[in-house]
């Protein structure tokens, strides 16, 4: 036994006639009044038929107008006995409709089985409550459809009375034909509304229309035979069919189990995933309970998401429903039919809520009528899963925030001059900030998972205890410690510890690590000064004293060459002394940034080297070898202050470098400026000094233990000449190998 079936999309019609789908209402309207307007025209000719209306096969002799009315209440019982199988948008509707019009059609004369099909037809529309335009387009193209199958059976139908090969025939023609008229004012529709041609759905739907055609054809002979000869078995002819109907219907159900399944998992990671919460949400709900329509109005939002059936991936924002404004504060799942905009036959909503906070409302609705689409079980399901939403959405605002604040707190450290590092129980290092890979000079895969002890480089074996010295007793204590760089640089830190314990096991230690090597610096700048000024003094202060006493006690009896040359020594040292007294003013007077107060210069022309020539010839010492042009280098510069910076650069060369090696001073022109190169052998500078050297009163020797003489002021005070002359003084040394300081002025005219 087979079935009938027709494939619709859900409230097709109902929802062209909507508001929200005024574009496409005019076109399905117009093909309704068509279909109607030929349906009509086939009525009135089937009905007018010249000689005496007879059927086609004879049936039950039954008084009156009960035959007729008997298969009228069986058709409209027909139409309304549906099995719903959903195919993505669209539905496939099982029924015993077009058996039951062969039936009709075969035992009732041809105006008796029209208006059998058409008020069963009718009947079934008022009882399902399908919109006034919907039940027009079906009761057009069923009772157009029925006329042609009317006209085919009783055309090619054989020997009026009994079931022969020429009935058969007819019958099976007939179907078809309705059948394809059917389909092909159906598939008009849906051109509308799809985009798709309707020749491609035609095409589509054709062969599975040509297999129902011969199910219906089967199922209606054989009722036909059995009312006439047999009609005690009429019951047992049903059960077939009612089998196959719960057979069926068992098997969607079970079908649609599964898919609900499968789309509560995928809620189920998109309710923990958190990422387009409330579009995928819907998407998804929608399709688990085979809505047309699915929507959510959060709390305090001027708009509504919504999507449909139509559309089924595209969540589009609009105005918030009447009918949902008014259930803001809903507090239990409730179903709505009063109040729906056009076209829907029935809504669900349910409250967005957790615990007491209701944070919206969702709604699930279905077009037209809703044939039991949407129950009480599926409110009951419903309920908790907008809870979920609810729960998601407070926990994705919560990650916000947390996210927000972790951003704050994560810049404040980032951020942060001061290194901050936190260790677990074991020291090891879990997080730390930039600042204290800048102070480590070591990257961050070289920190991450390390131990803070081995990070932090500390050369005193007895100080690495003091790395992390915290106790439950002292679980906050700053240390002081000198670590060693990477690069060999030293540098003096506090560490502020501030650790958590559980009982005797250290959890956790945040550790703020300030660097102290500029005070420490600062304090060894003074002592250093200190030390170097009160040596440099003593030194010409010394000679000054003791040929003062000699000239003092014994002049008058030396001879007058020697007295002489202890006045030109205590002229000398006192002329020294001097110059360390104007280096230290001249140096008060001169910031240590750039943007420190300029040095007073009175610039003019003059030779460079001559310049250069002057003081090599003044130092006069064998081991300076000059590599000078003959030609003159005019620059724009001072010429005292030029001398003096010259000289501070070869006598430094002279001082450091062994007394073996030579002294090399040569002179260049490049791009509009003259260099002059001062290089040596020396014992060469540390990287971490190359600039350090050029700031007051800096030594790379230590004061107390240094082997030459100096306040740390000349190279200072040279820099600062050099940059008040419109030049520079740089500096390139590699320890071992030897030092090149390069003294730069513009060209004059340049």
């Amino acid at each position: 036994m087979s079935v009938a079936s027709r494939t619709d999309r859900p409230g097709l019609v109902a929802r062209a006639a909507g508001a929200s789908r005024e574009a496409a209402r005019d076109p399905i309207l117009r093909r309704v009044v068509v279909v109607d307007l030929v349906a009509a025209v086939l009525i009135a000719l089937t009905v007018w038929r010249p000689g005496a209306p007879v059927s086609v096969l004879d049936g039950p002799h039954l008084p009156g107008y009960w035959l007729l009315l008997a298969l009228t209440a069986a058709t409209c019982l027909a139409e309304l006995a549906v099995v719903r199988l959903r195919h993505g948008n669209a539905d496939e509707e099982l029924t015993l409709y077009e058996a039951a019009l062969l039936i009709d059609v075969l035992l009732l004369p041809p105006h008796q089985a029209l208006i059998a099909a058409t008020v069963a037809m009718v009947a079934a529309s008022v009882v399902q409550r399908r919109p006034p335009v919907k039940a027009m387009f079906n009761v057009g193209a069923y009772s157009a459809a029925v006329c042609a199958l009317i006209a085919v059976v009783h055309v090619v139908g054989g020997t009026p009375g009994e079931i022969d090969f020429g009935v058969i025939l007819g019958v099976l023609l007939g179907t078809l034909v309705f059948g394809a008229i059917n389909l092909f004012l159906l598939a008009q529709i849906l051109g509308v509304v799809t985009g798709r041609p309707p020749v491609r759905i035609i095409v589509a739907e054709s062969r599975l229309s040509a297999f129902m055609a011969i199910g219906s054809v089967a199922t209606g002979l054989t009722i036909v035979e059995m009312l006439r000869h047999a009609p005690l078995l009429l019951p047992f002819a049903a059960m077939p069919t009612l089998a196959l109907t719960y057979a069926y219907r068992s098997a969607a159900h079970e079908a649609d189990q599964r898919a609900r399944a499968a789309i509560m998992l995928q809620l189920s990671q998109v309710l923990a995933e958190r990422s387009d919460l409330v579009p995928r949400f819907l998407t998804l709900v929608r399709e688990a309970f085979g809505a047309d329509l699915a929507v959510v109005v959060m709390e305090g939002a001027d708009v509504a998401l919504t999507v449909d059936v139509e559309t089924p991936a595209d969540v589009t924002p609009g105005p918030v429903p009447a009918y949902l404004r008014t259930l803001a504060k809903l507090r239990e799942p409730t179903f709505v039919t009063e109040g729906l905009p056009a076209g829907l036959g029935l809504a669900l909503a349910v409250p967005v809520r957790t615990g007491d906070a209701v944070l919206g409302v969702a709604s699930l609705a279905v077009w037209g009528r809703p044939r039991g689409r949407l129950s009480g079980g599926d409110g009951a399901l419903f309920a908790p899963l907008a809870s979920a939403l609810a729960a998601a959405v407070q926990g994705a605002q919560h990650v916000e925030r947390l996210a927000t604040e972790t951003s704050k707190l994560q810049a404040v450290v980032d951020q942060s001059t001061e290194g901050i590092v936190v260790v677990d129980g074991a020291g090891t290092v879990q997080l730390h900030n930039q600042a204290f890979a800048e102070l480590t000079a070591l990257a961050a895969p070289d920190i991450t998972g390390r131990r803070l002890v081995e990070v932090l480089d500390v050369p005193d074996r007895d100080q690495r205890t003091q790395v992390l010295p915290v106790t439950p007793e002292q679980p906050k204590l700053p240390v002081e410690l000198a670590i060693t760089r990477r690069d060999g640089e030293q540098r003096h830190l506090r560490l502020a510890h501030s650790a958590v314990f559980d009982g005797d096991d250290l959890v956790r230690d945040v550790v703020v690590i300030t660097d102290l090597t500029r005070e420490y610096r600062a304090e060894r700048l003074k002592s250093d000064f200190i030390a170097t000024v009160s040596h440099e003094l003593r030194t010409p202060l010394t000679p000054i004293i003791g040929y003062l006493d000699l000239l003092r006690n014994r002049g008058d009896k030396m001879p007058a060459e020697k007295r002489a040359g202890a006045l030109d020594l205590i002229a000398d040292r006192a002329k020294h002394m001097s110059r360390l007294v104007e280096d230290l003013l001249l140096a008060s007077r001169v910031g240590d940034g750039e943007a420190g107060p300029a040095l007073q210069v009175t610039m003019g022309t003059h030779d460079f080297v001559a310049i250069v020539r002057q003081v090599t010839d003044d130092l006069a010492s064998a081991r300076i070898v000059t590599d000078l042009p003959d030609e003159p280098i005019p620059v724009g510069c001072d010429q005292g202050r030029t001398v003096q910076v010259v000289a501070n650069l070869v006598g430094n060369a002279l001082k450091y470098s062994p007394e073996t090696e030579q002294v090399r001073v040569g002179i260049r022109r490049a791009d509009g400026r003259a260099y002059v190169d001062v290089a040596d052998d020396g014992p060469g500078i540390p990287a971490d000094h190359l600039e350090k050297v050029f700031e007051k009163f800096h030594r790379i020797e230590d004061p107390m233990t240094m082997r030459t003489g100096g306040t740390g002021l000349g190279l200072f005070i040279a820099r600062r000449l050099a940059q008040a002359m419109g030049g520079d003084l740089t500096l390139d040394s590699k320890v071992g190998v030897g030092s090149v300081f390069t003294f730069s002025l513009p060209l004059a005219g340049g």
